[in-house]
């Protein structure tokens, strides 16, 4: 590092421990334990973009072009008066950093404010070091990739060739394989998903958790399928694997290994929400009617509170629409939606003499969106329309009832 300019020699009041950490190919990866310098920084809160926000935003294109900005920390000057704060000891004395270094909290969130300003979101996805650029058609994708490298050039960025490809069908993202059908798990890390042996030990069952997490959003009822598992991590719980838990692992792996495939959202098109509840957890998903076929969006689902399993029925179905929208809110403020419920949910709201509590925080919520709610009778299948389209007036004399009543579901209608 000292040849290549990373590194100098330094004077420093300040020192961080080195770590060497062995590499899957038998090499070290020189680390710097900064943790004690991290405690004391002050946070730089600039966004790192969302994974599902990435991922959106690829919807539509059919050639995709990857870069990978080589050493990308390292291509970042540290500020003079800063340097000293990089120090790290060595055997052969104190030295510090003229670049980023890797460990510093600051350094994800100062790489990608730099990375491509003005371009990214418009003509690229860039998530730290990786730079993707996308497009419809080849001519309009040739367009792109000559601003976007242009932009690297005039940056003075340099790119690692090896891990550069260009004008592919198909991409591998934070994870997922994208195309233009739409959103896949990484076949490696299904392949990993169907490799994973029965779990032995609570470590296990939570590594096997941790991976299937992260693909949650394929899974319809993620939470009530995983339950079992879950349970086996509370306190005080021995480990016993019994037929539930070995069915709810088989059943993880069954889902994940199929190739589930997520659309992406297209603005203009029918969107509908459906919600359900069972005795253990809430559960949404979000379609849309694309070439006349409800095509999946999203998966969202999450287990019941204690208190939550207190609820009744139709509070827990009004809770799973709140949830719902509220997880799905980037795709649907603003736009006319539907939420089919199989009970009366948000509708019964409506209906309700002096809201309190959770009700009425519940009644208020809903005042954000214009929600459309279908219920589905178990028993006729019979539709019946709840509408909330109207905003807050602003109302002064009207007291807390009457502005809740008011501004929650105005019409209710059951054939």
């Amino acid at each position: 590092m000292l040849k290549l300019d990373i590194i100098e020699h330094s004077k420093s009041p300040w020192s961080s421990p080195v770590i060497l950490v062995k590499k899957k190919n038998g090499t070290w990866r020189f680390c710097v334990d900064y943790r004690s310098l991290n405690k004391i920084t002050k946070k730089d809160v600039y966004p790192l973009p969302r994974i599902v926000d990435a991922l959106d935003s690829l919807s539509g294109a059919s050639l995709y072009s990857t870069m990978d900005l080589k050493s990308g920390y390292w291509q970042i000057e540290v500020d003079e008066r800063d340097k000293e704060k990089t120090a790290f000891i060595t055997p052969d004395g104190l030295y510090q950093f003229k670049v980023i270094p890797f460990g510093l909290c600051n350094a994800p969130v100062t790489f990608e404010r730099m990375t491509l300003k003005g371009m990214k979101w418009k003509h690229c996805l860039c998530y730290l070091d990786d730079v993707i650029v996308y497009a419809t058609t080849f001519e309009e994708h040739l367009r792109r990739l000559r601003m976007v490298l242009q932009c690297i050039r005039s940056a003075g960025l340099t790119l690692n060739h090896e891990k550069c490809f260009f004008g592919q069908s198909r991409l591998t993202v934070l994870g997922h394989l994208v195309d233009k059908d739409g959103i896949h798990p990484d076949p490696g890390k299904v392949e990993a998903i169907q490799e994973f042996p029965t779990p032995k030990s609570i470590t296990q069952v939570r590594s096997f958790l941790g991976i299937c997490s992260y693909y949650r959003q394929f899974v319809h009822k993620f939470a009530d399928i995983s339950r079992p598992l879950h349970e086996l991590l509370k306190q005080d719980v021995k480990f016993e694997w019994k037929d539930d838990h070995q069915l709810a692992f088989a059943r993880l792996k069954s889902l994940l290994t199929k190739d589930p495939v997520l659309c992406f959202f297209i603005p203009g098109d029918k969107t509908l929400i459906h919600t359900d509840v069972s005795g253990y957890g809430i559960g949404a998903v979000l379609v849309q009617i694309q070439c006349g076929l409800e095509k999946p969006i999203a998966y969202a689902s999450r287990s019941l509170t204690p208190s939550e399993k207190k609820y009744s029925t139709t509070e827990n179905e009004c809770l799973a629409v709140i949830r719902a929208i509220s997880k799905f809110r980037p795709y649907i403020l603003g736009r006319p939606y539907t939420v089919i419920t199989d009970q009366h949910s948000s509708c019964w709201l409506a209906n309700l003499k002096d809201p309190s509590g959770r009700l009425a925080r519940w009644a208020l919520r809903l005042q954000e969106y214009g929600v459309d709610v279908v219920f589905k009778s178990g028993r006729g299948h019979q539709d019946a329309y709840c509408l909330s389209r109207n905003p807050l007036p602003k109302i002064e004399e009207e007291t807390f009832e009457d502005i809740l009543f008011l501004n929650t579901i105005t019409n209710f209608k059951e054939e």
